[in-house]
């Protein structure tokens, strides 16, 4: 039978992951700031010590990822997708039970298990598979996900924490989101188009890059494979430059409490998160374009300039609405950098042939910026009583992530052109 690469069911993917992403991170982190603020109040927990909880786990995935995108990438696919929603979010709703910090750290540690089969690995291996044009702009549509979680799901969490309190939040939370995981992950995705008899979205058709005079080289034609890359710089420097991306998003989780110290209600922080929510679906498809248009240095210009510019505007906010809803659209934009930077400039930089376990590898890195970036700033405010040094230290490694991804991509550049000049010669 041949097989076609049109079908309604690459949508169905497609939305899939935008709903993985709203029900399987946005609930885990976006949303996870409205907790705490209650969760602190009620237990008088230091900052840094309940923050303690989220880098306990973002420490297991750091070992869990390399073991997720090798799981992901064959023919386990599925129940190891199902298996981790359900251990994600079965535990996640478990902090509803915790009384003292080391139950906490006991969860964290527990949901931190299953995360990374649940969350970006699993979506990004399905959109590699199942397009091959236009994948940036469809990562981005993916990635609105955790813009539509918090958009939806905040203003319904906050009635929630106001009505029932944090602990039957938790529940409520968990339940809604495995009443939409499990159906997805164990009966609806399949892990490519060839187990449908389907072929990728655009499967053979010329990229418009490609077809711009002055451009022979495809950008993604090194494919290198782990150990490969591990033999080069570009991997490690990568790696760094992702490590950063994900230390400074870890001021989402200490955005609520901050506005809180600086004379904002919880209305006006429910208003703030809405917002940046709203801004940040379209910042998506923004920032997926500019990546498509410009190529991976526009966009991490983009996202990256736009994120260092929300961090100024944050440390100048202090009661001011006006400097408050400029610092949610300016976090709406940049915040997209973490979620869809480092997986469309894996495969920009080395290629999406062994894109699951180079992916699963910089992972660990990625996790292991925000198990240091969480309880780092938090542990810079209760030394200081302040987040203003937190703030400025990760203006400046945002800075850092532009210069380190630009050497990256020229020396990704150059590996792909060598490895194309034999072609060209035999051609």
């Amino acid at each position: 039978m041949e097989k076609t690469k049109k079908s309604m069911y690459h949508w169905v993917i497609l939305v899939c992951c935008v709903l993985t992403l709203m029900f399987a991170y946005s609930t885990r982190f976006g949303l996870a700031q409205l907790f705490t603020t209650e969760i602190i109040k009620e237990t008088g927990f230091a900052t840094s010590a309940y923050f303690l909880c989220t880098t306990i786990a973002s420490v297991i995935c750091i070992f869990t990822s390399p073991i997720a995108g090798k799981l992901l990438r064959g023919k386990y696919m599925r129940p190891t997708f199902l298996i981790c929603c359900i251990g994600t979010m079965g535990f996640y709703s478990c902090y509803g039970f915790c009384h003292s910090l080391w139950q906490f750290y006991l969860v964290g540690a527990l949901q931190g298990f299953f995360a990374m089969g649940a969350c970006t690995i699993p979506v990004t291996v399905l959109i590699t598979n199942w397009f091959e044009k236009k994948r940036g702009l469809m990562i981005s549509i993916a990635m609105m996900g955790v813009s539509i979680g918090g958009t939806v799901l905040s203003p319904f969490l906050a009635w929630t924490i106001s009505s029932y309190g944090w602990r039957k939040s938790y529940f409520i939370l968990g339940t809604v989101s495995l009443l939409v995981l499990v159906p997805i992950s164990g009966f609806i995705v399949r892990r490519s188009p060839e187990d449908l008899g389907l072929l990728p979205y655009g499967h053979g058709e010329e990229p418009v890059s490609s077809k711009k005079k002055g451009n022979p080289v495809p950008a993604n034609n090194w494919n290198a494979t782990l150990q490969e890359a591990k033999k080069t710089p570009i991997l490690w420097m990568f790696a760094i430059g992702a490590f950063f991306i994900y230390f400074t998003s870890c001021i989402i989780g200490h955005m609520s409490y901050y506005l809180q110290t600086t004379g904002f209600d919880a209305a006006a922080i429910a208003s703030y998160i809405s917002l940046y929510s709203t801004v940040a679906i379209a910042g998506k498809i923004v920032l997926g374009y500019i990546f498509d248009r410009f190529g991976p240095k526009g966009g991490i210009l983009f996202g990256c300039g736009l994120f260092f510019l929300f961090l100024l505007s944050f440390l100048m906010v202090q009661g001011s609405p006006l400097m408050l809803y400029a610092a949610a659209v300016l976090y709406g934009f940049g915040t997209c950098t973490a979620t869809i930077a480092v997986p469309f400039m894996t495969t920009s930089v080395f290629g999406a042939k062994h894109y699951s376990e180079l992916y699963g590898f910089i992972s660990a890195f990625t996790m292991t910026g925000s198990a240091v970036g969480s309880s780092g700033i938090g542990l810079i405010y209760d030394l200081t009583g302040s987040y203003r040094l937190a703030l400025v230290i990760l203006a400046i490694f945002t800075a850092l992530t532009i210069v380190i991804m630009f050497i990256c991509i020229d020396m990704g550049r150059k590996h792909t052109a060598a490895k194309a000049v034999p072609a060209i010669q035999e051609a």
